[in-house]
């Protein structure tokens, strides 16, 4: 097995239920990681911002693939950025208006969430793997207008995507898939949570991005996953695992089953696949 890459999703694969990892474990691992040349990437559906908070004191070591692949950070650079169309959004925001209440749709800049004034609250009393700390800065970020369509004529949308019922979630990327599949892709990541991304741009065409000029294949690369919007990537890796936590889809398109995020199953398979069990002692 030759491996020349490793990535990983965050929520339900890296992350432990906590919304954290073993600092010291992972420490050991990224070393061993660099001493043979193997870049580390982190493929998420998080914001830049949440995942530079995560990875505090290792941000210049491992590569950032944040927004289900829409932006690519390393070393204090954007390496590029995909944004959405305004009017495709104003768009989505007309369809979705009857359901404001139902649907929390949140529509960010790189620096502000927007959403409607109807809306419920983002993520409330649901069991997202995440800090109170770090749950109370994503609601700071928020802003809301009496109507989406209000958004700041100056504000580039880098972000758009719902918080629903778990039990609305599939429903919901059908629908958006159906009205609005030419130009936009809804994936979900989890937790009621549905992304809303430009056509074509997923996490393995931001991987392929960065592996390219490195002279990486596919075939090379050890992937981890457990959600819709990691299928893509699933697919693409020549080593790609699902989690025992993962849904159905991602099961069935991973060629290999980790151990559970709460078992730090990313880091089992890293140590004992890529790294051999001696290279720790």
């Amino acid at each position: 097995m030759k491996i020349k890459a490793v990535v990983t999703d965050m929520d339900g694969t890296f992350l432990d239920d906590r919304g954290g990892f073993d600092r010291t474990r992972f420490e050991r691992v990224l070393e061993q990681l660099e001493k043979r040349g193997i870049p580390f990437i982190v493929a998420s559906g998080n914001g830049l911002e949440r995942l530079l908070d995560l990875f505090v004191d290792f941000e210049d070591r491992i590569f950032f693939l944040a927004e289900n692949g829409g932006l690519f950070y390393h070393k204090g650079q954007t390496i590029f950025r995909k944004t959405l169309d305004r009017h495709l959004i104003e768009e989505l925001i007309r369809h979705y208006q009857p359901r404001v209440a139902d649907y929390c749709l949140m529509v960010s800049s790189d620096t502000t969430m927007y959403i409607d004034e109807q809306a419920p609250q983002p993520f409330e009393e649901t069991d997202l793997a995440i800090t109170v700390e770090q749950l109370q800065a994503f609601w700071d970020k928020i802003v809301r207008l009496p109507s989406l369509l209000e958004l700041p004529a100056d504000a580039a949308i880098t972000h758009a995507g719902f918080w629903v019922p778990e039990e609305l979630v599939a429903d919901l990327v059908t629908d958006c898939n159906e009205v609005f599949g030419e130009h936009l892709l809804a994936v979900t990541s989890g937790y009621g949570s549905v992304s809303i991304l430009p056509k074509g741009v997923h996490k393995a065409w931001g991987l392929e991005q960065i592996l390219q000029p490195l002279g990486i294949d596919a075939s090379e690369v050890l992937a981890f996953g457990d959600s819709d919007n990691d299928l893509e990537l699933l697919a693409y890796a020549g080593y790609s695992y699902a989690m025992e936590n993962a849904s159905e889809r991602v099961q069935t398109t991973a060629k290999f089953c980790a151990p559970s995020h709460t078992e730090q199953g990313v880091l089992q398979v890293i140590e004992n696949v890529v790294l051999g069990a001696n290279s720790f002692y």
